[in-house]
């Protein structure tokens, strides 16, 4: 499972996509128990200079550049400077979805000239969840803070609309002051009140000025290259209509809202697609959950590596790779005293539960020189 098993794939799907050069760009959502950072990575703008150092080194020329990516997603603000990035070496670089393209993933794309889909790419609603030190406070972890999530502001708002019967128009954003009479403003005001007792105000800022960012942000990506649909249409599309960011845009209906935008890969593309996937799935084992108990056994230390992201060609190659040491011990019940030799940790005892801690020794984005790039 190493990276030359990966290369056949890229070049048979290259081969299949008349020889533009390959450029896979994947963050991987490998769940872990306990949660370990860096097993799951997101968009970040950290992927900005080994995604620039693989399409350096790659030689991509004039062939054009077929972006192929897996993601459930991360910071939008990471997804213009992407673009920008990959057009300084093709304007007009496409983008293919072996499956899951999610949220800023699916806002990538639309900065590419076409989004070649198969048979089981998805992409995803583009409404954020925002995260702000003002946000409420996460009631199991009160450390952390709960996202808001854009979407769920207007539908608060459209709910208390329409139980009192205002009328829609009058709650939509960006709606004339005149278009409110008196008893609707009193109304809109109550609901801005209640609101305000749960949610900062500077959190509900936050809020209104991420989904300005994204409605600029898709309509400037989609200006990038003409498309068969308008672009108002296609925002409030992704923006709005479905309600739900978990909700999963399969390739016919991307093609409805994004019209010629969007190209359906015949069989044989989306076989050579799936396959290279699925090659990424056998050597990162995304299918399964990364559980500590097992990989440390009865040893009460280990040293682990982890790989959570990539961004190469079939030339070169980038990794996001955190080592660790990690550390277990039993978890003996209150008021049970142990003896414990001078020199020697408490032995693992059998039956009894185990407390686990993860040490980071390093942890970022660092070129694969050798043929590597597996988790354990």
């Amino acid at each position: 499972m190493t990276r030359e098993m990966r290369k056949p794939f890229q070049e048979a799907l290259q081969e299949r996509r008349g020889g533009r050069a390959l450029v896979c760009l994947l963050t991987l959502d490998k769940g872990s128990h306990p949660q370990i950072p860096g097993i799951a990575t997101q968009f970040a703008s950290d992927l900005k200079e080994p995604l620039f150092r693989v399409l350096k080194e790659s030689d991509v020329g004039a062939r054009g550049i077929d972006l192929f990516i897996y993601t459930r997603g991360g910071d939008a603000n990471a997804v213009w400077p992407l673009v920008c990035l990959v057009r300084e070496f093709d304007p007009d670089f496409q983008v293919l979805v072996p499956f899951r393209c999610h949220s800023a993933g699916t806002m990538l794309t639309l900065g590419a000239s076409k989004i070649v889909m198969g048979q089981i790419s998805e992409l995803s609603p583009i409404d954020p969840t925002t995260a702000n030190q003002c946000n409420p406070p996460d009631p199991n972890n009160p450390q952390a803070r709960l996202g808001i999530g854009v979407e769920d502001v207007r539908s608060y708002e459209a709910f208390v609309a329409r139980t009192l019967r205002i009328p829609e128009r009058q709650a939509t954003p960006g709606a004339a002051e005149a278009d409110f009479d008196v008893a609707s403003r009193a109304v809109m005001a109550e609901f801005v009140h209640e609101l305000m007792k749960v949610v900062h105000p500077l959190a509900i800022g936050n809020v209104h000025r991420a989904t300005d960012q994204i409605r600029r942000l898709a309509k400037d990506l989609l200006g990038l290259h003409p498309c068969s649909v308008d672009a108002d249409r296609i925002v409030e599309s992704l923006t709005s209509e479905f309600k739900s960011h978990q909700h999963m845009i399969c390739r016919k209906d991307a093609q409805q809202i994004l019209g010629d935008r969007v190209v359906l890969a015949d069989g044989d593309l989306s076989k050579a697609m799936d396959d290279l996937w699925g090659q990424y799935k056998k050597d990162f084992k995304t299918w399964e959950n990364f559980y500590l108990g097992n990989f440390m056994g009865d040893e009460p230390q280990k040293q682990a590596r982890f790989i959570g992201g990539l961004v190469e060609s079939v030339s070169w190659s980038y990794v996001y790779e955190t080592k660790a040491r990690a550390f277990q011990q039993s978890a003996i019940p209150p008021n049970v005293q142990v003896q414990i030799p001078m020199g020697q940790g408490l032995p693992m005892v059998p039956g009894l539960p185990r407390t686990y801690r993860v040490d980071i020794l390093s942890q970022g984005w660092i070129r694969n020189v050798d043929p590597v790039g597996v988790t354990l």
